[in-house]
């Protein structure tokens, strides 16, 4: 029997292998740990301001004992007992350190624990938790310093642990000086008086120096403390309206309810902690800026016009004071100086501890904004000040040089040469650079004096600082940054400290 030939077709078959991520088993912990600072100056509500923790305690403002009952978290809205710590402090100073988040929360496991060394010698280790979503983030209290955080988590008798390197750093930053430091034309409830007008009673974190936390250094604080999760930012806040350096500064300010100075306030707020940095606005009223707005509102040719108050009045024009008065701030920015670091002469010649800075601190002059120029950087027009005495304004007290002489175009048509030979107030702060190392921070000046456009009380939609506001009786407003004005001076502060 002959049998046909069959075709054996033969398939052929690929083992391909595939490498998937290992996973855990179901009882195999895994311990995957991060760690952040606990903001200091908190914003909790997200409006853009420091608060207290997003909320008020349900009577008073928040003072040196922190209460245990808030009311209104998260309701963005502004409240009366919303304030500074004492109207000075973003948030309590734990003389143990600074709060710090421990999260297990990308761990796998039954509980875990943490393990945390210091110098390579364990200082604590927290008590065992459950982990889950709710209980995965441990806060713990520690000094500044390098640390090692160990994270041990345990699932039955299997454990699995991962260590992290960290340095606990909270920066404590202090804003000293006048009006132009303490938010002055920016209270919390600003927006009541823009919006509505008429009368209006004006919020404050403290109320006899007219601080505010809208004012440009809290506000370059709270951009500083969100700008990295690895640092906090304690602001210490003592600037008041109306400073001096002898009175404010160095000294007693009684008009403001305030007994001692404000270098005493920072002492006793921090004891002997370091200042990382330090904002100082003050030589306005030392030269007599009231005395200049009142006088040149009510008097033609208001340089060569004797002042009408205060503390230009006591000489025979204005010129003559406001030049006085300048060559005396390099002397006074010098006597402020040793309290940054070494002994402190006070005001009443008494010596006083000064303050403690941390190794690279820096000291931050804040130069005055122009006030002086339009929208199309003319020099401005507003109610009875010509444009001839705002453009001597911006030249002999503003601009950081003058000319010597200023030339001066009177109202009935004459050059007056007006000699300028001590400088100017900004020129004078800027000096500090060279003379005490302070530095500057010369982008106040800057985005308003040196723009195109001007930002000043005639500027309009523009202007960075309101005019004359005792019309809808929120007098002190008057001449001061307005709420874009005060964001200016924050961003400034801000990109001087690092942050873009």
């Amino acid at each position: 029997m002959k049998f046909r030939s069959a075709a054996v077709a033969t398939l052929s078959l690929v083992l391909v292998t595939v490498a998937l991520p290992a996973v855990a088993a179901p009882n195999t912990p895994v311990a995957k740990g991060s760690w952040s600072m606990v903001p200091q100056a908190k914003d909790a509500n997200g409006d853009g301001f420091i608060d207290g923790d997003g909320g008020v305690p349900r009577t008073g403002a928040l003072s040196s004992r922190p209460s245990p009952n808030f009311v209104g978290a998260g309701n963005f809205v502004a409240q009366p007992n919303e304030r500074l710590i004492d109207g000075a402090l973003s948030w309590y100073l734990d003389p143990k350190g600074y709060p710090v988040q421990l999260s297990a929360c990308a761990s796998q496991g039954a509980s875990y624990a943490w393990q945390i060394k210091r110098d390579g010698l364990v200082v604590s280790t927290t008590n065992s938790r459950k982990l889950t979503k709710k209980t995965c983030r441990t806060e713990v209290v520690l000094p500044e310093g390098a640390h090692e955080f160990t994270l041990i988590v345990r699932s039955g008798k299997a454990k699995a642990q991962s260590t992290i390197a960290a340095n606990v750093k909270n920066l404590v930053m202090v804003v000293m000086g006048d009006s132009y430091a303490s938010g002055e034309g920016n209270p919390r409830n600003v927006e009541a008086w823009i919006n509505g007008g008429g009368a209006f009673t004006p919020y404050w974190d403290q109320d006899g120096c007219n601080r505010s936390t809208r004012g440009g250094p809290a506000q370059a604080a709270l951009e500083l403390e969100q700008s990295s999760p690895r640092t906090s930012v304690t602001l210490v806040y003592v600037a008041c309206s109306g400073a001096t350096v002898d009175r404010g500064i160095l000294g007693a300010q009684p008009a403001a309810g305030v007994a001692v100075s404000q270098i005493e306030q920072v002492r006793s707020l921090i004891g002997m902690r370091g200042i990382d940095i330090l904002t100082l606005s003050i030589g306005g009223n030392d030269v007599g800026f009231g005395s200049v707005i009142t006088t040149c509102a009510i008097s033609v040719d208001c340089p060569t016009a004797k002042a009408a108050i205060p503390p230009l009045s006591a000489f025979p024009t204005m010129q003559t004071g406001l030049q006085t008065k300048i060559a005396e701030l390099p002397a006074a920015y010098a006597r402020i100086a040793p309290c940054f670091g070494g002994s402190c002469t006070l005001a009443n010649g008494t010596t006083s501890p000064g303050l403690r800075m941390s190794a690279g601190a820096g000291v931050l002059p804040m130069p005055y904004p122009d006030i002086t120029r339009a929208a199309d950087g003319a020099a401005c027009t507003y109610l009875s000040i010509n444009q001839a005495d705002f453009q001597w304004a911006r030249d002999t007290i503003l601009t950081p040089t003058a000319p010597n002489p200023y030339q001066y175009q009177s109202a009935r048509g004459q050059s007056l040469a007006l000699p300028t030979g001590s400088g100017t107030l900004n020129g004078a702060i800027f000096g500090t650079a060279g003379a005490l190392g302070w530095n500057p921070i010369a982008g106040i000046w800057g985005a308003s004096g040196d723009s195109e456009s001007g930002h000043g009380v005639c500027a309009g939609d523009k202007s960075w600082v309101f005019g004359f506001t005792g019309f809808s009786g929120f007098t002190s407003g008057s001449f001061h940054p307005n709420v874009r004005g005060q964001e200016v001076i924050g961003r400034e502060i801000a990109k001087a400290l690092g942050v873009k």
